[in-house]
C-alpha cells in the first residue's frame, strides 16, 4: 500500500519576492519564445546534422542545466527552501518512486490512445522529430543523461516552481497547472503540432501527479522513464 502523500512545506501566503516574479514571467514567456526561435532555425531532417550529440543533445542539456541553475539560485537568494516547491529529502521515498512508475504506465497508455487517434487522421506524430532520436551507442548513452537532466530541470521548472509560485500568488493550483502545461507544450514545438498537444496533455497529467503526491519526485521518476524508454521503442 502506498504511503499517504505528505503536505507541502509551503510558506505563508504572501507576495512573491521580485526575483521570483521576474523569473516566473521569464519562464512563462521566454521558454516558448526560445522554442519558437530554435524551431525556426531547424528543419525536420538530418541533412545538416553531422552530430546529434554536439548539435542537439549537448546544447539541450546545457540549456536545461542553465535554467535549473537559475531557479535554484533565485530560490536560494530569496531564502526559499526546496521543500517549498515539493522537493526535500523526505520526498525521496520508495512510495513516491512507485507512484512515479505507476503514473508512467497509466500516462503512457493515455498518450498511446491519443497518439493513435491522431494517427488515424493520416498524420504521424513522430515524423517531425524522428531525425533527433539516437542511433549509435554513444548517442543512446548521452540520451539517457539528457533524459535525466530534462526530468530534473523540467519538473522543477514547470511543476515545482511555476505551480507553487502561482499558488502563493492566487491561493489556487489550477492557474499554475494550466499555464505551466501550456508553456511545457509550447516548449516542444520541434515535435510539431501533434507533439505540442501530446506534451500539453502530459503536462496536465504531471501537474495532477504533483498535486496529488505533494512532491515533484514522482514526477521526476515518471519523466525520466518517459524519455529514456524511448530507446526501447526505437530498438524494437
Amino acid at each position: 500500500m502506498l504511503e499517504p502523500a505528505p503536505e507541502f512545506d509551503t510558506p505563508a501566503r504572501r507576495n512573491l519576492p521580485p526575483a521570483q516574479k521576474t523569473l516566473l514571467i521569464a519562464l512563462l514567456f521566454g521558454y516558448p519564445a526560445l522554442s519558437i526561435l530554435m524551431n525556426l532555425g531547424s528543419s525536420a531532417d538530418s541533412s545538416n546534422l553531422s552530430s546529434r550529440i554536439n548539435q542537439v543533445y549537448l546544447p539541450s542539456l546545457t540549456v536545461q542545466l542553465l535554467i535549473l541553475a537559475v531557479i535554484l539560485l533565485v530560490l536560494w537568494r530569496t531564502r526559499a527552501a526546496l521543500s517549498d516547491i515539493g522537493l526535500s529529502r523526505d520526498d525521496i521515498t520508495w512510495s513516491n518512486a512507485l507512484s512515479g512508475v505507476i503514473f508512467f504506465v497509466g500516462a503512457w497508455t493515455v498518450i498511446i490512445v491519443l497518439r493513435s487517434a491522431i494517427q488515424r487522421s493520416g498524420y504521424v506524430p513522430e515524423k517531425d522529430f524522428l531525425y533527433l532520436l539516437p542511433r549509435s551507442v554513444a548517442e543512446k548513452i548521452f540520451w539517457v543523461v539528457l533524459s535525466l537532466g530534462a526530468a530534473f530541470s523540467e519538473e522543477i521548472t514547470f511543476r515545482g516552481f511555476i505551480i507553487s509560485r502561482f499558488r502563493i500568488l492566487t491561493g489556487r493550483d489550477w492557474h499554475g497547472a494550466l499555464l505551466s502545461s501550456l508553456v511545457f507544450g509550447l516548449g516542444h514545438l520541434y515535435q510539431g503540432p501533434a507533439g505540442v498537444i501530446l506534451t500539453f496533455t502530459y503536462g496536465i497529467m504531471f501537474a495532477g501527479l504533483y498535486l496529488a503526491r505533494r512532491s515533484i519526485f514522482p514526477c521526476i521518476v515518471a519523466h525520466f522513464l518517459q524519455d529514456a524508454l524511448i530507446l526501447l521503442a526505437i530498438s524494437a
